[in-house]
């Protein structure tokens, strides 16, 4: 009895032959390549951008907490208020005098930093304020007027130039009730720059994507539906 061993084609000719599914024609060749180049450009630019914001977020969040613990915390020393906006995002109204016995300390901001080292932080090394050396030099103070305070010489963070935090408090000096404008801007600018920056990164993922499907779906469209996918890859 003869066996008939089966004619398979070679293993080059199957590689072959499976690569021709997925040629890419050259009348698109150039314009394929360069989607993915911007591709690989846009997705990792925007992969640093993510993770910046990400390590800011739950600092920023934790900041939040913080303030919003500082409801009826004493010590306070009146009943009259400055008329906080709601959008500045304290849980209640500050008194005049809690901000007054603030804005009034007698050390300046460059002896606040002196007296007050922080240990490991280059920036207030270099003379910037940091918040903890702030609030320990108002520990006797309303925490959350000292907050309010401090929030006005940066957004978001918990350190700020030491000129600008001494103008400030040299204004409210002159008109405690002018921390209501400052901390209103200093709070909207937050809000504005972490709306700006969410916008940013979901238009560069938009952007990324879309030279992914340019570079490796070049013929798919929506309509073709996303369970299709993958029979337009090239």
């Amino acid at each position: 009895m003869k066996v008939t061993t089966p004619n398979f084609p070679p293993i080059r000719q199957l590689q072959e032959a499976t690569s021709i599914l997925h040629a890419i024609p050259p009348e698109i060749a150039q314009e394929v390549q360069d989607a993915r180049n911007q591709f690989f450009l846009w997705f990792f630019g925007a992969s640093g951008g993510a993770g910046i914001a990400r390590s800011a977020f739950p600092r920023m969040f934790n900041q939040v907490r913080y303030i919003q613990s500082l409801k009826n915390v004493s010590p306070t020393r009146g009943e009259e208020t400055i008329g906080l906006s709601p959008l500045c995002g304290y849980p209640q109204d500050l008194a005049v005098k809690d901000v007054e016995q603030v804005v009034n300390n007698p050390m300046s901001v460059e002896q606040i930093v002196k007296k007050y080292p922080v240990e490991g932080n280059f920036l207030t090394i270099k003379g910037y304020l940091a918040f903890s050396a702030f609030s320990r030099a108002n520990q006797n103070a309303n925490p959350a007027a000292v907050r309010a305070v401090f929030d006005t010489f940066a957004q978001s963070t918990d350190l700020s130039d030491p000129f600008v935090a001494q103008e400030k408090l040299d204004s409210y000096k002159e008109d405690v009730r002018r921390l209501n404008g400052a901390l209103l801007k200093s709070k909207l600018t937050g809000y504005l720059s972490i709306a700006s920056l969410l916008f940013l990164l979901g238009l560069a993922d938009v952007i990324a994507f879309g030279h992914a499907k340019d570079g490796w779906f070049y013929y798919w469209t929506p309509e073709d539906g996303i369970l299709n996918l993958p029979k337009f890859w090239i």
